[in-house]
């Protein structure tokens, strides 16, 4: 499939960055800001535009640990509020695992240890105690755009935080930044092109229009793998969905092979359960982990994340089989489902294997309101729904073949 690297990058992105403004309290645009101003740096500075996309994509993809990080601590910890996670986190664990997902995703140039070193201070007081060459650039920019977005306020701008900000940068030089790093932010720093965009940052999208554009064709083979980055994370939200994702996407497979589907069709459902929940990442893990009876409000909620897997994925190019598929998961054959409500002529064999899975997924696994079922319980369930015309009855057999414990 023809792949616009650009687009996908900015829809993956814009989910990353639904889960981040919840853990870490930041505006939704963190990111996008810190990869703005490292392409701003990055001009100053001389890279070619394939280091530039690559630079984006390690910036919109530094906290990309954070996720699991934040549910692996709290899972373990009882906290009070966001807040407690910063004071009593090891931040190198989010490095280490945002570095471990990044792996097969499809950069221009070979560049090392990005993602797990984007905590390393000059001086070498960082997480991992690297210091100046020991840090790669990239590293650099990143730790760099993250500091100032961090600890300013970019979205209001004065003359007065303008130079509060240089001093800051300068006096910092040789500890926490290298001088390329504060020679090329000093020069920077006259623009008034820059701060504009910083201020009005939703309003002009400045990132889509500085970044260089790159269409590349990824069998889809390679594309599974590359979607496999985003279940893990997506996956990593909630200790309760902890393999959803991923076990939807090997079950998906099984059931495909039963009902002797081609291949691309086969790697196309293998996608779409990768990505169906990537609209989770903006519901919030007080939902989510809930062990409770959710209220109305919370299952207006979480129903919105269908919507945003559809709105997510829509701006893929060459992307809508696999987008249908994927967010309709939720939909029903009487019409009663969402986010569309579409009914059973508007539901083919595709989408009613991803919704059946997803539904028996959820039901062989521990939920915080209940324990597993066996599948044979699960089958129950699922068979009870037929009376409603909710799912398809071809489907739910085909579940209770493939998948039978004996």
């Amino acid at each position: 499939m023809t792949l616009s690297l650009n687009k996908f990058l900015f829809s993956i992105s814009f989910a990353l960055d639904l889960a981040e403004s919840e853990i870490k309290c930041t505006s939704l645009k963190h990111s996008k800001r810190v990869a703005y101003i490292c392409l701003q740096m990055a001009d100053i500075m001389g890279l070619s535009d394939e280091e530039k996309f690559d630079l984006c994509s390690y910036s919109l993809l530094h906290d990309n640990g954070l996720i699991e990080s934040f549910c692996n601590f709290t899972s373990e910890y009882k906290l009070n509020n966001v807040e407690e996670y910063f004071d009593m986190v090891n931040f190198a664990e989010h490095c280490t695992i945002g570095e471990n997902n990044i792996k097969d995703f499809p950069f221009l140039t070979s560049q090392k240890n990005i993602i797990l070193y984007h905590h390393e201070n000059f001086d070498g007081s960082g997480l991992f105690g690297k210091k100046e060459s020991e840090i790669p650039i990239f590293a650099q920019l990143i730790s760099f755009a993250d500091t100032l977005d961090t600890n300013f306020d970019l979205s209001n701008i004065c003359y007065d935080k303008k130079e509060l900000i240089l001093n800051f940068v300068k006096e910092n030089e040789k500890k926490l930044f290298s001088k390329k790093i504060v020679d090329a932010y000093t020069i920077l720093s006259e623009s008034f092109l820059f701060w504009g965009d910083l201020e009005y940052f939703d309003e002009v999208n400045p990132l889509e229009k500085i970044l260089p554009n790159f269409t590349i064709e990824v069998p889809l083979e390679s594309f599974l793998s590359i979607t496999k980055i985003f279940s893990k994370i997506i996956d990593g939200k909630s200790k309760f969905t902890a393999k959803h994702s991923v076990d939807l996407e090997e079950k998906s497979l099984k059931l495909v092979e039963y009902f002797n589907l081609d291949d691309e069709t086969k790697l196309k459902i293998q996608i779409a359960s990768n990505l169906h929940d990537i609209g989770k990442l903006g519901t919030p893990n007080a939902i989510l982990d809930k062990e409770g009876s959710l209220t109305n409000q919370e299952l207006f909620e979480i129903k919105k994340h269908a919507y945003l897997t559809h709105t997510i994925l829509s701006k893929i190019d060459n992307f809508s089989e696999i987008t249908k598929w994927a967010s309709s998961h939720h939909e029903k054959l009487d019409g009663s489902g969402y986010p569309f409500g579409l009914t059973s002529n508007e539901l083919g064999l595709e989408e009613r294997i991803v919704s059946c899975l997803d539904f028996y997924q959820a039901l062989v696994e521990d939920r915080p309101y209940r324990k597993s079922m066996t599948h044979k319980e699960a089958v129950l369930i699922l068979k009870k729904n037929l009376s409603d015309y909710e799912i398809d009855k071809n489907i739910v057999n085909a579940i209770d073949i493939v998948f039978d414990e004996k």
